[in-house]
């Protein structure tokens, strides 16, 4: 665990990312996409596009920097996903004009293909008990807050940023900052959770707030940001020790 942020003031507020920070697609993104080619006659090992993964990711970063969001809205969303889905069977050697790259999509936007990490829950509880407000900050479809509900974590969040609802994503300061105004907390005393380090670190941190990158694989090798591998690791990292009821 990185300690950079010892010298931190008193933080009043948690917020996160969704995707690869508190909910997975079950089992994985390369499982969904292998068993989705599995139920069309494709059966892929799911370990042949795990190894494509890293290629594929790679240039969907490429577009997105170029300045291809696919959050913003639905119609770029679905533009921009059935290209990866495109890009993958191209890899695989699969034809890509059918309907295979609408039947990955659909079954990406259901519900039932979430789950939430198993430190997601005792880290939200942890945290609300505590007295920390909670907040969400995604780059993410407007589908998110029914899929919150879904997953039964809604509750825990007094403001919700999402990309597809305020037509901005990160890292562009303007989400983080519409998302500390809506608790009336400075920047400087919120926290900003999440897996990417170009998207959740250096935009939380372009907007003040204090960054905190979830490393789940250990694939991160220091930095000048607070690294955990564990959600339950925020209490103690961010200097919140103590229940509010044990003060």
């Amino acid at each position: 665990m990185d300690q950079q942020g010892r010298g931190m003031g008193a933080i009043r507020a948690v917020f996160f990312d969704v995707g690869g920070t508190l909910v997975y697609p079950h089992p994985s993104f390369p499982g969904v996409i292998a068993r989705v080619l599995a139920q069309h006659g494709f059966p892929v090992p799911e370990e042949q596009i795990a190894a494509l993964e890293p290629i594929v990711l790679a240039e969907m970063a490429t577009l997105h920097a170029a300045g291809g969001g696919f959050t913003r809205s639905e119609a770029e969303s679905r533009q921009f996903w059935h290209g990866l889905y495109c890009r993958f069977l191209d890899h695989l050697g699969i034809p890509a004009g059918g309907d295979l790259p609408r039947h990955l999509y659909d079954e990406f936007i259901k519900y039932e293909t979430y789950r939430l990490y198993p430190d997601t829950l005792p880290a939200l509880e942890a945290l609300r008990a505590r007295g920390v407000a909670l907040g969400i900050i995604s780059n993410w479809e407007s589908w998110l807050e029914p899929l919150l509900l879904h997953l039964e974590i809604h509750g825990f969040f007094a403001a919700t940023a999402i990309s597809g609802h305020h037509g901005v994503e990160k890292p562009d300061p303007r989400i983080f900052e519409l998302a500390v105004a809506s608790l009336g907390v400075p920047p400087a005393e919120a926290a900003h959770v999440g897996d990417s380090v170009r998207h959740d670190v250096e935009g939380a941190r372009r907007a003040g707030l204090v960054p905190v990158l979830i490393d789940r694989r250990g694939q991160r090798d220091g930095g000048d940001y607070l690294c955990i591998s564990d959600l339950r690791q925020l209490p103690a990292v961010l200097g919140l020790d103590v229940p509010v009821s044990e003060r």
